[in-house]
């Protein structure tokens, strides 16, 4: 273990208030980072379904592909696309109860697996929750999964640059698996039995926004287990769209939980740009590891 990406570490969830201490760490992790240990996959894996919308039949087809690929030695998996969401509430709903797998994964099609064991990451997580993600907060602070920025934002994501580059991108110091109140909907793993009992609230997030923050703050203080998975490491080729559409829903969300919530974190990042796509695990596993 590198002393001094363990002291980084150590400065920058002491003092979240100081981003260049992530910075740092960011950069010292890309000198120390190596191919690491892959985790085999446990036996008697429970049964799996994949949903997901999608209206674009290239990003279909890509993640068809990505599903085959990282999860193709998974025993019992199903893969549920929907073309005809009227919401992702309502989508999700509606696939969810057409599946008899024990656990559901809720994702955006473009999205792609970054490391070459993500389905024993995933089983391995499946042991300590009901309900998870790689991306979240550990506080309900407001609408989305990083408004309070580091102090309560969890997410090691990645996205592709223009000039074919990854920036990925570090919010909050924490362990790899943490207990949580909010995740963020690029990918959301679920008991099929969490979603029976807390399904998506599709009359009141009828759009395709806040679907995701309703969801796991629901099962939050249902009494399920919420958690980030950290290692779950995702590229995403989507930022998100903050627009007044959003904020239109994250007033619904708001005022549904009675949440007080103070104006949005204005840096809850850091990032670093990486040439190869395969260089990115091994720098989260290097952070998470000090």
């Amino acid at each position: 273990m590198d002393a001094a990406l363990s002291a980084l570490k150590r400065e920058a969830a002491l003092h979240p208030e100081r981003p260049e201490l992530c910075a740092r760490l960011l950069e010292r992790a890309t000198h120390v980072a190596d191919a690491g240990t892959l985790l085999p996959l446990p036996p008697d894996l429970p049964s799996l379904a994949f949903i997901c919308c999608s209206i674009k039949p290239t990003v279909e087809a890509r993640f068809r592909a990505e599903v085959a690929r990282a999860f193709a030695d998974w025993p019992a998996i199903e893969l549920i696309v929907l073309n005809d969401a009227r919401s992702l509430a309502e989508a999700y709903n509606r696939g969810a109860a057409t599946t008899r797998s024990d656990w559901i994964i809720f994702c955006h099609d473009d999205i792609r697996f970054l490391r070459t064991d993500f389905a024993a990451r995933v089983a391995h997580a499946m042991q300590l929750f009901d309900v998870f993600g790689p991306a979240g907060a550990i506080r309900a602070d407001g609408p989305a999964a990083l408004w309070g920025g580091p102090e309560s934002g969890r997410a090691q994501v990645s996205y592709p640059l223009p000039d074919g580059r990854i920036i990925a991108t570090l919010s909050g110091i924490g362990p790899a698996h943490q207990s949580a109140c909010l995740l963020d909907g690029l990918f959301i793993a679920a008991r099929r039995t969490a979603w029976q009992q807390q399904p998506f609230d599709a009359q009141r997030f009828d759009a395709f926004h806040l679907y995701d923050m309703d969801f796991s703050l629901g099962c939050h203080r249902a009494g399920l287990r919420v958690g980030i998975a950290q290692d779950l490491h995702l590229l995403h080729d989507s930022l998100g769209n903050f627009d007044e559409r959003w904020s239109d829903y994250a007033e619904r969300f708001v005022s549904k939980y009675n949440l007080v919530v103070d104006a949005p974190h204005q840096n809850p990042t850091q990032a670093i740009a990486l040439g190869r796509i395969d260089q990115i695990a091994p720098l989260f596993d290097a952070i998470n590891a000090a």
